[in-house]
């Protein structure tokens, strides 16, 4: 389970606002938030069982993906890795680099965003779909897009008021982390929250990126920041 918010061309300062957390088991290994050592310019954590990633930036062009699950079905082995997926979005190469609904129902049930000049979600459930995003603050989890999701709602909600009151989307880590918000923070000692990303970039082509990881039970594990101009 995953659950995350985009704020697009409302905020006064920062006209990109991509705010996440990522659920996931605990012994799934992954790497941190970096600038990856393979010289696709993509600075994000890294799942290091398929090798992809559940959300990130492109540092020379600027776009941004994040992708979670869609809970219900058990995943066929055989479909193609939503992590890669991401990739090939954050590259802007690769065979779904520039996917068409027909490439979606390759992979496993998912949702995702997608800001690259303008701001698209791409799902396969209910049905394959990709749709333009208007400038607003839009959310996703772990439903299919028809269905009302309490917990996105909650995470909409609290990137909307950071929105209308114009302050700081850092603040936001706080809301993602309260473990005394289960809507947002899942604890857990074989499965919970692992990561809490913030992605903001301002009019002036700035990004700012902050992760911070958990361990079991909610244990923190190490905060990360990444602050660079894109291009």
């Amino acid at each position: 389970m995953c659950v995350v918010a985009l704020a697009w061309q409302v905020h006064p300062d920062w006209p990109l606002i991509l705010i996440g957390n990522r659920d996931e088991f605990h012994d799934r290994p992954s790497a941190p938030l970096g600038v990856w050592d393979d010289g696709s310019g993509i600075v994000a954590g890294r799942d290091l069982q398929a090798g992809g990633t559940w959300m990130g930036l492109h540092a020379p062009s600027g776009r941004v993906v994040v992708v979670t699950n869609v809970r219900g079905e058990m995943p066929d082995p055989a479909k193609e890795s939503r992590g890669a997926l991401v990739v090939d979005l954050l590259r802007g190469a690769g065979r779904f680099a520039d996917p068409d609904e027909t490439d979606l129902d390759r992979f496993n049930a998912f949702n995702l965003f997608a800001v690259d000049g303008a701001a698209r979600l791409f799902t396969n459930r209910p049905g394959p779909r990709m749709l333009s995003l208007e400038p607003g603050v839009h959310a996703l989890a772990n439903e299919p897009v028809d269905r009302p999701c309490p917990r996105a709602e909650r995470l909409r909600a609290a990137l909307a008021a950071v929105v209308d009151s114009a302050s700081d989307p850092e603040g936001l880590l706080d809301t993602l982390t309260a473990t005394s918000d289960p809507a947002l923070f899942l604890l857990g000692d074989v499965y919970g929250t692992r990561a809490s990303t913030l992605i903001a970039v301002d009019g002036q082509g700035a990004a700012h990126m902050v992760e911070r990881r958990y361990g079991k039970g909610g244990r923190p594990d190490g905060t990360t920041m990444q602050d660079f101009r894109i291009g």
